[in-house]
């Protein structure tokens, strides 16, 4: 029979708990207040070059003449599934992998 001992636990040693540094919080903070400060005047900018005024569709990224063309069909008549002609062709097949 095979008895394993497990290690006493060291009670001593305190464990150190992971936190960040007050640098890299400040780092990130202001990384992310640079980000919100440029898409804020971002967006104003673009309000005070529209003039108040909503953007018309006709500006609109999505809406204009260069969007490519939708895929087209095969051309010809539409596949028809015939299922009694494919029980048909595959009897013969069934028949000869019985025997």
């Amino acid at each position: 029979m095979t008895i394993y001992y497990l290690p006493a636990r060291e009670t001593d040693t305190p464990t150190i708990s992971l936190t960040a540094s007050r640098w890299s919080v400040l780092r990130a903070r202001t990384h992310r207040a640079w980000w919100r400060l440029r898409l804020t005047a971002s967006e104003v900018w673009g309000v005070v070059r529209r003039g108040g005024k909503r953007p018309s569709l006709d500006e609109h990224i999505l809406f204009t003449a260069v969007a490519p063309a939708p895929r087209r069909r095969a051309l010809g008549p539409a596949r028809i599934i015939d299922l009694d002609a494919a029980r048909r062709r595959r009897a013969p097949a069934a028949l000869s992998a019985r025997a």
